[in-house]
């Protein structure tokens, strides 16, 4: 309505002032009115005695106004504004043609909607005031005259970095703006506060229009997967899939190894479209690698099944994690703990036996003189351990040193320590005295009174428990429940104090209607602690039928689950597992010498095996700002699952260790996920650089706005311009609406 009553827009009137184009000055003009109410108000003071007192004020404001109005336009008033200067500035004008573009809306692609606007609205009307630098980008930025020959088939989109080398231009070529059409996709993983920085550092707005629907409602697309790269066999990996999906009443989730089902779970939904997590449980048996596909049942409206699923690579050690067990007598859960997990996938137990004071019977050990003389004493002795487990020991057993080295193993070195019960173990073994007790998860009686009892109790699921692959019996949580009460009852149980703030207890006791914790868990420093609050589990065992297998179940889960966490001398990764349409990897790794110190001399190699055997090699090299990390970037440019192994060596060239590490590589895949418009990220890189984001829908009538915003622009070179304002219709509106109305006056008291 402005624009029509003034002839310009109320931007230009907040951003512009108001100045007369006649030279006497607004001084003479209120002189001039001023004269012309006197004259008028002479002139009907002689006609007084036909019209009334308040007729007579009423005709004179009427036509006092008239007479303000000409005078005013006769003094000609003008819009003093800096307008942009037409033809001295650039515009980039961009358009996405990645393969995302494709998807339609009533039978027209994006690609072709954006394009017809920039084509046809957006590009002529610029190119009136401005130079126009047009172009389109996918993976990269391409120049061209106009978007005739321009196709969407681009495998990937760069928006972020197209954006940046536009505005890097802009240091050399001055640039008034930028104008992209796009559906927000970004696939390139260079959005990060860094970008965000860069963005805004160039002082240039960026002007976004959006393309297609914010939300698909019949587009069934997994989102994410987050399953553990790497585990040990025989443990069972949880997956969180996050699925997005449309008004349907159910979801079905299957996850393939090969051609092969493993894995199916079934969830039911509102009917309503939005995100649901589905945790399906995989069962990591074989060592080796896997190439897991998780796949979403989408409906037959399904705009884009290639979305459905997603791949992941689980790579089962086929190495043990090493752990240590050191127990104060023989016991009967000694017996049973050993027989639970002789001869377990990925697991080696190594047993100290205390036999007499001084004497202690040891199993799974290297040489006759490994641990001679009980627990080790050193770093070098504790640290290759992945695990540690103290049964009925009390803490004089071990030195000072002994027990603060126990408990740096846990903080520094980032092993897991669980502490079982006994009545020379924990409050009753003087363990809250020692440097460990700040490790466990649980606050230990300082009482003198005695803690451990042969109570028989019952152990039931806590909630945290209920979730724990560690105490996962079945996958169906009601069915996972009922095994646990069917359970026979404990031998004796041990009371500790309050859990710590941040504890988890994974398993409930019930004494004589009282609730104990009975497994509880924690972080501490680097690693983790544990403490089990019984000896008695053999029961679980001994009261059950041969062939249940419960009792060893929850003692290959439990030592399986705390030694995983713990790192290992060489720790290798890649910044993604799985690369679409990229060829360019990050190696990282992060190297340890025996004691768990960074090692910042190494020799580090990376041996890639590509899909077809063939091999490559690349030194890492060692980081300046991170002790004990070395970085390279290598070539995958073959499709299908790759091999990295990764050589670790000291400075005179032993080798420490080998680790292997997997990575897949696909094209074409990139586009089918995240199809609907990230109006989110245009928003706000529009935010960012003072832009201005409009979603482009049924018509590209939003795109003028985006003209008139660049018009009325004072970023680039600018000219003061006068707008003349007193041929605006509001002037000539407010003439004829005064005079009729004084007419109309007159008309009714008769005094024309």
């Amino acid at each position: 309505m402005t624009d029509w009553l003034l002839n310009y827009p109320a931007s230009d009137f907040a951003a512009g002032k108001l100045a007369f184009a006649l030279s006497f000055g607004p001084w003479l003009l209120l002189a001039a009115i001023a004269l012309a109410a006197f004259l008028f108000g002479i002139s009907l003071w002689t006609r007084r005695e036909h019209l009334s007192s308040g007729k007579t004020w009423t005709l004179w404001v009427l036509q006092s106004l008239v007479a303000a109005l000409l005078l005013t336009m006769i003094w000609r008033p003008t819009l003093i504004v800096e307008a942009i200067s037409a033809g001295e500035n650039t515009v980039a004008v961009l358009l996405d043609s990645s393969a995302s573009m494709q998807v339609e809306l009533d039978n027209i692609s994006r690609f072709d909607r954006a394009k017809d606007t920039l084509i046809n609205t957006l590009n002529p009307e610029l190119s009136e005031n401005f130079t126009l630098k047009t172009g389109s980008f996918s993976d990269a930025l391409i120049w061209s005259d106009d978007y005739t020959n321009t196709t969407a088939e681009g495998q990937r989109s760069n928006l972020s970095n197209t954006l940046l080398e536009v505005l890097e231009q802009a240091r050399i070529d001055p640039l008034t703006a930028v104008v992209v059409a796009t559906d927000g996709s970004d696939n390139s993983n260079a959005v990060s506060n860094e970008f965000w920085d860069q963005l805004a550092s160039y002082n240039v707005p960026v002007h976004t229009i959006g393309v297609g629907e914010t939300l698909l409602a019949n587009d069934t697309e997994v989102i994410s997967v987050d399953v553990p790269a790497e585990a040990t066999p025989g443990s069972i990996q949880t997956a969180r899939v996050s699925v997005r999906h449309g008004d349907q009443d159910s979801l079905r989730v299957k996850v393939y190894s090969g051609a092969n089902i493993i894995a199916i779970e079934d969830k039911p939904l509102s009917g309503k479209p939005g995100q649901t997590t589905v945790e399906i449980d995989i069962d990591a048996s074989q060592a080796g690698i896997q190439e897991l596909r998780f796949e979403a049942e989408g409906t037959t409206a399904d705009i884009s099944p290639a979305n459905n699923s997603r791949k992941r690579l689980l790579q089962v050690a086929e190495s043990n994690r090493r752990i240590l067990y050191f127990e104060g007598e023989p016991r009967w859960e000694y017996k049973f703990i050993r027989r639970a997990v002789n001869n377990a996938p990925g697991i080696s137990l190594v047993t100290i036996l205390r036999t007499t004071p001084n004497k202690f019977y040891r199993q799974g050990i290297d040489s006759a003189e490994q641990h001679a003389n009980g627990f080790p004493t050193s770093r070098a002795e504790l640290y290759p351990y992945d695990a540690v487990i103290i049964g009925n020991v009390e803490s004089i057993s071990l030195t000072g040193e002994q027990q603060q080295l126990l408990h740096d193993y846990v903080s520094k070195r980032g092993g897991s320590l669980v502490m079982m019960a006994g009545d020379r173990a924990l409050s009753d073994g003087g363990w809250q005295n020692s440097p460990v007790a700040s490790a466990l998860p649980v606050e230990l009686d300082t009482t003198s009174q005695p803690t451990f009892a042969r109570l028989h109790a019952k152990a039931s699921l806590a909630v945290a428990g209920s979730l724990s692959p560690i105490t996962r019996f079945d996958n169906q949580a009601t069915s996972n429940e009922l095994q646990w009460s069917e359970l026979p009852e404990l031998a004796d149980i041990q009371k500790t104090g309050a859990v710590k703030p941040g504890a988890n207890v994974l398993l409930n006791a019930s004494v004589g209607g009282e609730q104990i914790p009975l497994l509880t868990h924690q972080r501490y420093g680097a690693g983790n602690s544990y403490l089990l609050a019984t000896s008695g589990t053999w029961r679980w065992q001994m009261q059950m039928p041969f062939e249940d297998q419960r009792h060893e179940t929850f003692w290959r889960q439990l030592l399986t689950s705390v030694a995983a966490g713990a790192p290992q001398q060489v720790q290798s990764k890649t910044d993604r597992q799985i690369y679409n349409d990229e060829s360019q990897i990050t190696l990282s790794t992060r190297l340890f010498n025996e004691e768990f110190d960074p090692l910042t001399n190494g020799i580090v190699e990376a041996v890639l095996t590509a899909p077809d055997g063939s091999q490559s090699s690349t030194l890492l090299k060692a980081s300046a700002e991170e002790a004990g990390v070395y970085s390279a970037s290598a070539n995958a440019d073959q499709t299908g699952s790759w091999q990295i192994d990764i050589i670790a060596k000291q400075p005179d060239g032993t080798q420490i260790s080998t680790k292997t590490h997997w990575i897949h590589r696909e094209d074409g895949t990139a586009e089918q996920y995240a199809l609907a418009q990230n109006d989110t990220l245009l928003q706000r890189i529009s935010a960012t650089t003072n832009g201005r984001y409009i979603s482009l829908t049924g018509s590209s009538a939003g795109a003028n706005e985006i003209v008139e915003t660049l018009r009325t622009s004072r970023s680039g070179i600018v000219r003061e311009q006068s707008l003349p304002l007193w041929n605006a219709p509001l002037f000539f509106l407010l003439l004829i609406g005064l005079k009729l109305l004084e007419w109309a006056l007159r008309l009714f008291w008769g005094r024309l």
